[in-house]
């Protein structure tokens, strides 16, 4: 029927959101819990979520950090969930609760959403890129989801920035992860994100400096990958890329970079939050359960 609702679950390092959507992309539900990382805590969390909507809903679908096996539905290599090791999620939830599941990894999901209704749309070669606690990416190339030899197409924490430490501490994960937007910040005390930005509409010098220099860190992510993929738009996604700034910042930081480097043999791409902004997981993973029940 094409009324059906689908409950989208995007689970998070820091959150667990979750949408009741149909077909179209409409949200009529939208919601988060705080993310259990322990085993059995999570499988709590989930059932949390979607027993109350079993009434409801035609199927579940998740965005899921690491890699992910589509076909079979199977986790794996996940820095959020140490213990996670070839899990058939998949075939646990069809079991538990009844309905058609499918998963999907996190970045990809988001970039699922953005090229199906999003602002990717109509883009032939696209990349999403997630503000999280590390770094999530999606990349479409050709018209079409990329996701590499192994499932692991995306995973752009996992870039070295300085060639000769190669300390995970280094990695482009968590060097741009939303923590380090606070941590550069040399204002008085600690504060979270959400006070930063308030701190720099109020003309905080500190602020505006620490906004700036994430901006730059998250730049050169975009002009590294740039380098290799040679795409048109990155698409900013992730809870603080609700901030107008941060957008403005980051495309400033990308431009200011081709501008000085107009010579080199790459060209710069266009820079856009994602419309979908903290739902593009789920949407996408509604997207990635349509196709894979051939619904689409």
């Amino acid at each position: 029927m094409h009324n059906e609702k689908y409950l989208a679950i995007d689970v998070g390092g820091t959150s667990i959101k979750y949408t009741v959507t149909d077909r179209n992309a409409e949200i009529t539900e939208i919601n988060e819990i705080k993310t259990r990382r322990e085993p059995g805590k999570l499988f709590e969390s989930l059932d949390e979520i979607i027993s109350p909507h079993l009434n409801q809903i035609a199927g579940i679908t998740l965005s899921f950090p690491g890699q992910i096996n589509v076909e079979k539905g199977i986790v794996n290599i996940i820095a959020t969930f140490t213990w996670i090791y070839n899990l058939p999620l998949k075939s646990m939830l069809e079991e538990k609760y009844n309905v058609p599941v499918w998963i999907e990894n996190d970045g990809k999901c988001a970039a699922l959403a953005e090229y199906w209704k999003g602002n990717l749309a109509g883009t032939e070669n696209g990349m999403f890129i997630g503000l999280g606690t590390e770094i999530a990416g999606g990349i479409i190339l050709n018209g079409k989801l990329y996701r590499g030899s192994n499932e692991s197409a995306g995973e752009i924490s996992s870039i070295l920035t300085d060639f000769t430490n190669l300390d995970t501490k280094t990695r482009f994960g968590k060097i741009a992860g939303h923590k380090s937007l606070t941590g550069t910040y040399k204002g008085t005390g600690d504060i979270d994100s959400f006070e930063l930005f308030e701190r720099y509409t109020k003309g905080d010098e500190a602020a505006r400096e620490a906004i700036k220099n994430y901006s730059r860190t998250i730049a050169a992510g975009i002009v590294t990958i740039q380098a290799v993929l040679d795409v048109e738009k990155f698409c900013i996604g992730g809870g603080i890329s609700a901030q107008d700034v941060l957008i403005d910042e980051i495309r400033n930081s990308v431009h200011e970079f081709f501008k000085a480097k107009s010579s080199e043999a790459i060209n710069e791409p266009a820079v856009e939050r994602c419309r979908f902004k903290n739902a593009s997981g789920c949407v996408g993973a509604v997207y990635n359960f349509l196709t894979m029940e051939k619904i689409l």
